[in-house]
């Protein structure tokens, strides 16, 4: 349930029941698949055909690397600009990166304009992991390639980099944004190593309180930066708290995505209780741009050195370039 919300809005909560979701977005993808079946580019013999296998374990085959791509998950329509932004032919209102600006907005990534869609023929459409099997059984009848993916950990990240560079066909690329994250990521690491871990409460919504727990990409973050999740021992990956379970743990600092309206006033902040934490006596929490800290994308870099400067001070870690700037060809002349 978290991962949808928390990808395309940063810090909204989920409000629907998960199989009414599921069925309507479901509903949403079958009219897609129809509306853009007949806008798939004819095989090109002289064109090595191109497979993956993505994460409901289908094989996505193309005829050639994919051109047109569009993406209804922010966090990798972001991935896909690291290769190459210059393949996203749309975007939803959830993609708000200036440098996306250009792209015709399709609404709601799960209910976009089908029918401009249709009219931007892509040729590569990448949606939620979780399509029902009915959907990917008639989206493989009709023979329209749609690459479903699930994001979690910074390995994932990893995993789709390689995937969609392969679907690209531009593996070097792709291999280039890995190290470059790599690198990136252990100079944060290395920043903070040997400094005494400071306890962290990440929120990831407030009404009801949802954090973050073990295995996910937010934990690692936290961890890379010098942090200790406070919820680090939950049973899932996205759990949702008690304000009580939070003072009691009392964390040192408190991570709050500022995108959501409300959010830069968290309720129970000011509340009895709340008051008494920790964080709040001494005003150690830190109101950030879930779009930068709640997506699985090539950012989680710069979310880090962000997180650990707010940890452990701002010189531990001098400002560098990001991984999406690093070695970006339309940054080179």
């Amino acid at each position: 349930m978290y991962r949808k919300h928390l990808a395309t809005r940063g810090s909204h909560p989920p409000t629907q029941p998960y199989c009414k979701v599921r069925i309507t977005r479901c509903k949403l993808f079958f009219t897609f698949l129809t509306f853009v079946a007949a806008c798939a580019p004819a095989e090109d013999p002289a064109r090595p055909a191109v497979t993956v296998t993505d994460d409901l374990g289908r094989t996505v085959a193309l005829p050639a690397p994919a051109r047109r791509v569009f993406s209804v998950i922010p966090s990798i329509t972001e991935t896909v600009a690291a290769l190459d932004p210059g393949v996203l032919i749309a975007r939803t209102r959830f993609d708000r990166a200036p440098e996306f600006a250009h792209l015709p907005s399709l609404g709601d990534g799960m209910n976009p304009n089908l029918e401009a869609l249709a009219r931007l023929e892509p040729d590569l459409v990448i949606s939620w992991y979780d399509a029902t099997e009915q959907v990917a059984d008639r989206a493989a009848a009709l023979g329209i390639p749609v690459y479903r993916a699930d994001v979690q950990t910074i390995d994932d990240l990893r995993s789709h980099l390689r995937r969609l560079g392969r679907l690209l066909g531009l593996e070097e690329r792709a291999s280039l944004v890995i190290d470059s994250l790599d690198r990136a990521l252990d100079r944060v690491a290395a920043a903070v190593r040997g400094r005494d871990p400071v306890s962290v409460y990440s929120s990831v919504w407030h009404a009801p309180p949802q954090t973050t727990g073990p295995g996910t990409f937010i934990d690692e973050v936290v961890s890379l930066a010098g942090g200790r999740n406070i919820f680090a021992d939950a049973s899932r990956g996205w759990p949702l708290v008690s304000v009580e379970a939070v003072l009691q743990r009392n964390p040192d600092a408190l991570v709050i995505p500022g995108r959501a309206a409300g959010a830069e006033a968290v309720p129970w902040l000011g509340a009895p209780g709340g008051r008494e934490l920790e964080a709040v006596r001494t005003g150690r929490y830190l109101l950030v741009d879930g779009d930068l800290f709640n997506r699985p994308g090539p950012r989680v870099a710069e979310a880090a050195a962000h997180l650990a400067r707010f940890l452990h001070g701002d010189d531990v870690l001098p400002p560098a370039a990001s991984p999406r700037q690093a070695g970006d060809p339309s940054k080179q002349n």
